[in-house]
C-alpha cells in the first residue's frame, strides 16, 4: 500500500484527486481512498442535511479514520471510535468504545436514544 500511495501521489494527474490514507499497523491493514477534489463525507453530509432541513447541531457522526475528518468537523455531535487513528483523538471530540466493544451502539445509546427516550 505504501508503494501504491507513492505511485498515486507521483502520478501525472495527481492534481485531479486527493488521497485519504489510513494504516492500522497493528492489524497489518491499510486503505487508500482516492477522492475527487471537493468531495468528502463532510460535504456530502452538509448537502444531505441542507436538503432535509436538518441542523448540523442535530447530527451525530461517528468516525475512525482520516476520511471521516470533514464529516466529524461538520457534525454537531462528533464521536471518535476508541480504535480510531490517533490523529482524530486530538480534537477533543467525544470518544466511544472500539469496534470490539460495540462503540457505535454505545454512542447511539448515549447521544441519540437517551435523548429520544429519557429515563423516567
Amino acid at each position: 500500500m505504501r508503494e501504491a500511495e507513492v505511485r498515486l501521489r507521483g502520478a501525472a494527474f495527481a492534481e485531479e484527486f486527493r488521497l485519504a490514507v489510513t494504516s492500522y499497523d497493528r492489524k497489518d491493514f491499510a486503505m487508500i481512498d482516492v477522492i475527487p477534489p471537493g468531495c468528502s463525507k463532510g460535504a456530502s453530509l452538509a448537502e444531505w442535511a441542507a436538503l432535509r432541513g436538518i441542523a448540523r447541531e442535530e447530527i451525530l457522526a461517528i468516525g475512525d479514520n482520516h476520511n471521516d475528518l470533514e464529516m466529524l468537523t461538520f457534525a454537531g455531535i462528533p464521536v471518535v471510535m476508541g480504535n480510531s487513528v490517533p490523529e482524530l483523538k486530538n480534537f477533543g471530540w467525544h470518544e466511544t468504545g472500539t469496534n470490539d466493544e460495540n462503540g457505535v451502539a454505545l454512542a447511539i445509546e448515549h447521544f441519540a436514544l437517551r435523548e429520544a427516550a429519557p429515563c423516567i
